[in-house]
Parts: C-alpha cells; sequence; structure tokens
C-alpha cells in the first residue's frame, strides 16, 4: 500500500528516536581547558601605488617574516593553458634579471633564511623568512623574485620536466586520482575543477610567452598585499616597504570572466584501475566561498560529519564496522565557491557498503540533531587549535593575509572563540538542511571496478559511469581521452570545457508526447486567438519591428545574489542583444541570423556551437514571435490541461515546431485576462537539459501591446534571475553595427 512505511524505518528516521541512543560508548577524556589568548596588534596601511601592507608586531623571536600574495592563480588562466600559474611560481625564485637561480640560493642560505614560492586557484604567494638584522636584504629580495622573475628558457624546460615527471606518478597514485576527478566533476569546467598543476597536455603547451604575459597582467602593487611580521616596530616596517616597493608602478588589473560551476547533480564516476585492492572513495558536492556567513557553523558541521573533535564517519566506517583505517569530511573553501567532501578508502569488495553508509550519513546531517556533545567537541578543537595558528611570525603572516585576501573583517581574529562558541546545535540543523544536497552527491570510485560495480545497484546507485585509469582525461565531458579536444584550437578546447555537455544531452531523443485530438487542436487555436488579443491584437503584434528593454536583473549564484544593469536590443525576427554591467566588467550577448558571439573583459569570443543554439531557442521563444508564428500555422497549438495549483485559473497552450527536437513551449493564460503569466520549457545548459519556468507579472501598455515588466526564472526548485524592466520602447530605430560582430 502507498504511503505505509515500515514501523523500524519509521523509528529509526525520526529526530525523537535519534537522540536517545548512546554513542560512543567509550568517551575519550575531555579537553584541557582553553587557555586565554590575545591576537598580537597589528597597523594597516595602503602605499600610494596601491599596495596593501600590513604590520605585525611579535617579539618572542628574533626573526621577520615577510609574505606577499598577488591576487592571481589557476582560476586566472587562459583555456588551455592549465598549470600556468602554478608554472609561473615555481620559476619565481629561479633567476631573475639581476641574478640566477645558484645566486638567490647563495644568498638566502648564506643569511640562514628561507624562502618559497607557490601559487593556488586565487593566489600566488612569495614568501621570506630571516633573521631580524638581515631585514633589509629578505625584504629586497622578495621584491626582486616579485617584480622582476627572468623566466629563464632553460629554467623553464627544467621545471616542465619536473612538472612532467610528478604527473606521472600522480597519474598512478589512486588517491591523486580520485581527488582531481571529484574537482573535475563538482566544479565542472570552471577553472576550480582543473589541477593547479596543470595536465600532461596543458603543460606541454605552456611558453615563456606565456608566463611573462601572465606576470606583466597580474603582478602589480594594486593587486597584491605584503604582511610583515615579527620582530620590527611598524614604522620601520612601513619605512621599508615604501623604499622597496614606493616605485613599483600600478597598472589596471582586466578582470577575467569566469563562468559560474554547474550546481549539484547527482553523478557516479568509476575510475578502474584492476590491480588495486583497496577502493577510494570521494563523495560530495558543491559548496559556497570563504566569505559566506554561515562559514562557522559549516565548518562545524562537517567537523561533526568527519572532522576533528566528532567524526560520525570515522566511529560507523571504523569503529562499528572495521571498513576502513580512517574516514573524514572537509569543507573546503575559496573566493569564488567551495565543495563539501568526505573521503575514505576501503577494500575493494567493501566499496558498496562503504559507499551507501557514507551517502547515509550525509542524509543523517539533516535529519538528526547534532548531540551537543559533539558539538562540544567539535568547538573544543577549533577554540584549542587556534592559539596554534598564531606562534609563529609565519603563522601570525599567513592569518593576517587569509583575512584581507578573503575580504574578512580583521576584528574576526581577534574574536575567533567568542565565533566559534556563538554557534548553536540549532545553527547545525539549519545549514545541514540549507546546504547539504544528500540527494545530488558527486560520486568517485578509483579502484578494480571488476570487484564492486556490479554491486553498486544494490545499494542504490545502478547508473555510473566507467573510465579506465590508462584512458583519463579531465578535459573532457566523459572523462575520456581523445573525445573532446584532440587536436582542437584553444577555442575549440574553450568551447569543450564550457559547454560539452549540451552536446551529448541534445543527441539524447525526448519522449514523443501523444498526438493531438482535434479537440486539442481546435481548442489550441482559439487560445493563440484569444492570447494575441489580450497582448494587443495580431495586427498590433505584426508591427513590432524592434523593442528596447532597459532592467535591473538579479542573478542567483552559488555565492550569493548578484545584481547587474541589463540593457535588451530586439530586432525581429532573429536578432537580439543583451548588455549586462557585472562586477566583474561589462558583458554582452549577441546573436543575428545564425551567428553568436560574447564580448566580455578579456574580448570579443564566438559563442560555442552549443551555446549559439540555445542562443537561437531563446530568440524563438519570443512571446510575440511564437503568437505571430502560431496564428500563420507555422507552428502546431494544442491545447493542454493545466494541472495542479494552475488548474483552477489557468489554461496551457503548447506550441511546438514539428521538426524541431527542443520540445515544445508551453504557454499558460490566465483565465480572467488571457494574458500570458507562465511559460515553460526545456533550456540546454552546461549540465544538460533542464526544465525552465519564466513567470510574468506587471503587464503594462507599450504602444498598443500589454508588456510583462516583471519576470521570474526558475529551473527546478531553484530561482535563478529575477527581472523588472524600468524602461520599455517599441520601434525605435536600431543601428545595424550593433548586431555585428567587432
Amino acid at each position: 500500500m502507498r504511503g505505509v512505511l515500515p514501523i523500524a524505518l519509521a523509528v529509526w528516521g525520526s529526530p525523537a528516536f535519534a537522540q536517545t541512543r548512546n554513542w560512543p560508548s567509550e568517551s575519550p577524556p575531555r579537553p584541557l581547558a582553553a587557555r586565554d589568548v590575545k591576537f598580537p596588534p597589528y597597523e594597516i596601511r595602503t602605499l600610494a601605488n596601491g599596495l596593501q601592507v600590513i604590520a605585525v608586531e611579535h617579539h618572542e623571536q628574533p626573526a621577520v617574516s615577510m609574505r606577499m600574495l598577488v591576487r592571481v592563480g589557476s582560476a586566472q588562466e587562459p583555456p588551455g593553458r592549465s598549470g600556468l600559474a602554478s608554472m609561473l611560481a615555481s620559476l619565481l625564485d629561479q633567476g631573475t634579471v639581476k641574478r640566477s637561480a645558484q645566486q638567490i640560493a647563495d644568498t638566502i642560505d648564506f643569511i640562514g633564511g628561507e624562502l618559497s614560492t607557490g601559487a593556488g586557484s586565487d593566489l600566488t604567494f612569495v614568501h621570506v623568512l630571516v633573521m631580524k638584522d638581515s631585514f633589509d636584504l629578505g625584504l629586497g629580495l622578495l621584491s626582486e623574485i616579485a617584480r622582476a622573475p627572468a623566466f629563464a628558457q632553460e629554467e623553464l624546460e627544467r621545471q616542465r620536466q619536473q612538472v612532467r615527471s610528478a604527473l606521472k606518478v600522480s597519474y598512478e597514485d589512486p588517491d591523486y586520482v580520485a581527488n582531481v576527478v571529484f574537482d573535475r566533476l563538482v566544479y565542472g569546467f570552471h577553472p576550480y575543477g582543473l589541477p593547479n598543476s596543470g595536465t600532461p597536455e596543458s603543460v606541454e603547451k605552456i611558453t615563456r610567452d606565456d608566463l611573462a604575459g601572465f606576470h606583466r597582467a597580474y603582478f602589480a602593487p594594486n593587486n597584491a598585499i605584503l604582511a610583515i611580521v615579527g620582530d620590527i616596530a611598524p614604522k620601520d616596517a612601513f619605512t621599508a616597504a615604501e623604499k622597496i616597493f614606493g616605485d613599483w608602478p600600478r597598472k589596471e588589473i582586466t578582470p577575467v570572466s569566469i563562468s559560474e560551476p554547474p550546481p549539484p547533480t547527482r553523478r557516479v564516476v568509476i575510475v578502474d584501475k584492476p590491480d588495486a585492492v583497496q577502493t577510494e572513495v570521494r563523495i560530495g558536492h558543491l559548496g559556497l566561498p570563504r566569505k559566506h556567513p554561515d562559514y562557522m557553523a559549516l565548518n562545524l558541521t562537517m567537523k561533526i560529519l568527519g572532522g576533528e573533535g566528532a567524526n560520525r564517519l570515522h566511529r560507523v566506517l571504523r569503529s562499528e564496522r572495521g571498513l576502513t583505517y580512517g574516514a573524514s569530511a572537509d569543507f573546503e573553501t575559496f573566493k569564488l565557491s567551495g565543495n563539501f567532501k568526505a573521503e575514505t578508502d576501503t577494500r575493494s569488495e567493501a566499496t558498496p557498503e562503504v559507499l551507501r553508509l557514507m551517502v547515509e550519513e550525509f542524509g543523517k546531517m539533516q535529519r538528526e540533531p547534532a548531540f551537543e556533545s559533539e558539538l562540544a567537541d567539535a568547538k573544543a578543537y577549533l577554540s584549542g587549535s587556534f592559539p596554534l595558528t598564531i606562534e609563529t611570525p609565519d603563522a601570525i603572516a599567513t592569518q593576517v593575509l587569509n583575512a584581507i585576501f578573503y575580504e574578512l573583517p580583521l576584528k574576526d581574529l581577534e574574536t575567533f572563540r567568542d565565533r566559534v562558541n556563538a554557534v548553536r546545535v540549532d545553527d547545525i540543523s539549519r545549514v545541514a538542511r540549507a546546504f547539504l544536497k544528500p540527494d545530488r552527491l558527486s560520486v568517485v570510485l578509483v579502484g578494480n571496478a571488476s570487484a564492486f560495480a556490479s554491486k553498486l545497484a544494490g545499494v542504490g546507485f545502478g547508473k555510473f559511469e566507467t573510465v579506465s585509469l590508462r584512458d583519463l582525461d579531465l578535459t573532457t565531458t566523459d572523462f575520456k581521452r581523445g573525445k573532446a579536444n584532440g587536436g582542437g584550437t584553444d577555442s575549440d578546447v574553450r568551447y569543450e570545457l564550457t559547454w560539452a555537455a549540451q552536446a551529448r544531452s541534445r543527441a539524447q531523443k525526448r519522449p514523443s508526447a501523444a498526438p493531438p485530438t482535434a479537440e486539442d487542436l481546435s481548442r489550441g487555436k482559439a487560445l493563440v486567438e484569444r492570447a494575441a488579443k489580450a497582448k494587443g491584437g495580431l495586427e498590433k503584434l505584426k508591427g513590432v519591428r524592434t523593442l528596447t528593454a532597459t532592467a535591473t536583473t538579479r542573478l542567483m549564484t552559488p555565492q550569493g545574489p548578484v545584481e547587474a544593469e541589463t540593457r535588451t536590443l530586439i530586432a525581429y525576427p532573429d536578432r537580439f542583444r543583451i548588455e549586462a554591467k557585472l562586477p566583474q566588467g561589462e558583458i554582452v550577448e549577441t546573436f543575428a541570423g545564425g551567428e553568436a558571439w560574447i564580448k566580455d573583459p578579456t574580448g570579443v569570443h564566438d559563442a560555442p556551437p552549443p551555446m549559439r543554439d540555445e542562443f537561437h531557442a531563446s530568440a524563438q521563444r519570443d512571446l510575440i514571435l511564437l503568437l505571430i508564428e502560431a496564428a500563420a500555422g507555422k507552428l502546431q497549438a494544442r491545447a493542454r490541461p493545466a494541472t495542479g495549483a494552475d488548474e483552477r485559473d489557468l489554461e496551457a497552450l503548447e506550441l511546438s515546431r514539428g521538426e524541431s527536437d527542443r520540445g515544445p513551449v508551453t504557454l499558460f493564460l490566465d483565465k480572467a485576462t488571457g494574458l500570458i503569466v507562465k511559460v515553460t520549457y526545456v533550456a540546454d545548459t552546461p549540465v544538460g537539459p533542464q526544465r525552465t519556468e519564466e513567470l510574468l507579472s506587471d503587464y503594462r501598455m507599450v504602444d498598443g501591446v500589454q508588456v510583462a515588466y516583471k519576470a521570474i526564472m526558475r529551473r527546478g526548485d531553484q530561482t535563478i534571475l529575477e527581472r523588472a524592466v524600468s524602461e520599455l520602447k517599441l520601434n525605435v530605430a536600431l543601428d545595424d553595427t550593433l548586431f555585428k560582430k567587432p
């Protein structure tokens, strides 16, 4: 009987029952009381050229740490050059215009200092640690390395060979493979989805000109932060910074337009390694950026799920079941986004059971309140470990720089413990329900597929993809070598990396609908006439040649809402132009007679074929055009029964093109007015076909035509766009050059 749940399952899933469990059976000793800790005093100044300088006094050691962050990392790499930022960072200390790599090494060794460079997804750093009496020399060396690297060809080739060797070893390491495939699965072809070290193919393409150009574009004082921490007075630190960096000219930094990561989607990828005796398991999905206000509560949530201080995963998988030596979960955050990830490894035959249990624990974090003791232990770990993060000058510099880089209030460093202790059990439940998505987990399994793949259906994962480790390619949609980007240009690669999912999804046939009855067609024709009349009449609609609209558009992104001023220009029947002023710069999207292109801060680019096709479909979904074509018999119009909440107030009109595989567009008419208040269709997106719904309201008469001034677009159960028109005009003369590619 439908709706009847077995009693045992119902009880197990109820919060009341969950609170009666008594685990673990043996409690670890309670943590010691947290000792009082104060963050050392600091001062911040910005030089005339835009360089932010932070000075922190710390006199416990006669040493000074100097760490510079430059706001550029793998996220800014051009298409086809994955690994460029990492390669650049590794070469910064391998020779400057004044010193060779050996001379740099000899200099830092002579004064007993330390020197390191590196790059991540969002930043590149140079770090120098010296004794107090070598401060001037150390700061000068840092400046030379950051501002004037040589990028000698022989050093580039030497570094390239090291990366080749490292990647060859890494691609045989199941742990590395699981992590990079997981990132690609979660972030798609967003830059965060590709490894910072690059791929074997991309590393071979990097040239000295690429390095020099990347350095020239992003290394500037107004794009950098310098922290000077240690046994030095702030005034002396600022004086030295001004002396050494004051002549570094500022420059205009052109922002890079980066597409959003795809929304969380359930997908299971098995990387087959036949000789493996155990399986690396990774599960998780897209998370949130570091700046998100719920960061602390989410951090503690993941500590309870699989982190230090609590770790339900470890308890279930190791202590209770003996399926692994260890399991963990983490909340990884970046500037633009982040991810939730749980991981473990297990013997091959236990893989299905381990996967089932891990997914269950994700679900329980939503359904069952955390124990007070779990939260207390997680808090104790964070509070107790914080003093260790500010013990040395270098650790202090890292904390301060991270706060400024991620645009966090510096006072948060002083109130860390208070903010940890302010999180309550209700906060854990709230963020778990809001942000964890157990039904949309990305799953990566690296191991001997023949030992477990056939059993995955028994634990609810019957649909999965398998790729051999020797054929693994992170730059293709299906992870298989030789599919998406073999032999293509950078433009081709850009298309494949961003939109390849559409090409595959469009090839899949949509289910065919039952043929319309004569009554369906008759009522459909009547609804077309009613909708056209309500909108102003067919003759008025035929007289519309152009439309211009200015609006405020609110875009819903994983990082939160983003508002943009937009201007839409339409020249019927097949040309449009959308201009959007976004925080990262102006974006222009244009479609004209089958051609499509995008202009962004990086230049003008042809739209990839799937994007171009969706632009075309968008033009064909224009309501004025739809009603004119339907009235002329160019579209099949059939009445459909409205269902659910729409049944009482709306009438459904389905319009379709017989030769098209895109599926129909359904217009929902208000029974009282005949105005179109909702439109539904299937749109091709980078993650495949998605049912899309547009809600239209605030109709106003413009030159005899009724136009909706407000619109909301939804996909699935999420609002992705809200638009409010401030000005709209019809039949304004438009210059043809607006629709011509620059």
